[in-house]
């Protein structure tokens, strides 16, 4: 099985930061902005002060989506 990392490194010959990723993917589930200017490490460390493990928990689902994008690349279809 491929690592998030190893998927991140080749998904279409393109890097999908981890971070970012999953701060999109939590803003688009819960319908908020990180503040103007805030990268995404920085909207992850104090999404962690909010509600500890937050962090870690959507830098899992990223890495679970790459992983997913992969499998169906890997496939020859397009992810749904």
């Amino acid at each position: 099985m491929m690592t998030p990392d190893k998927a991140k490194k080749t998904l279409l010959g393109i890097e999908i930061p981890r971070d970012e990723l999953a701060v999109r993917m939590l803003e688009a589930s819960i319908g908020a902005k990180r503040p103007a200017g805030m990268d995404a490490a920085a909207a992850l460390v104090d999404m962690d002060k909010l509600n500890p493990d937050l962090a870690s928990s959507m830098r899992a689902q990223a890495d679970a989506a790459v992983l997913y994008f992969w499998d169906c690349i890997k496939a020859g279809s397009q992810p749904s």
